[in-house]
């Protein structure tokens, strides 16, 4: 649960490193997992390597569900609502890439 916790946290940093080529907006969220990590007792080495793991896995699942990303960015910047954005990434991926 903690490895999709902290994919999740950082997907947002990871999707602006695959656009744009760097990520200048994530530190807080960094700032806010590896906080998180070290209030349930990892050591600073230990809490790195988890905030590297998630960053590397989550840029190895958004590349492989590149269309699915392209058409959700492309729903979020049309002001779609939550639930036609889910609909997007739903359509989407292919249930046997899951």
């Amino acid at each position: 649960m903690l490895n999709r916790f902290s994919c999740i946290a950082l997907a947002g940093v990871a999707t602006e490193y695959l656009s744009f080529g760097c990520a200048e907006g994530g530190l807080a969220d960094i700032n806010e997992l590896d906080g998180l990590l070290k209030s349930l007792g990892f050591t600073q080495k230990k809490a790195d390597s988890q905030v590297r793991w998630a960053v590397l896995n989550t840029i190895f699942i958004l590349r492989r569900h590149e269309g699915a990303r392209s058409k959700l960015a492309e729903a979020m910047t049309l002001g779609k609502s939550v639930g036609f954005c889910i609909d997007t990434i739903e359509e989407a991926i292919n249930v046997e890439d899951i």
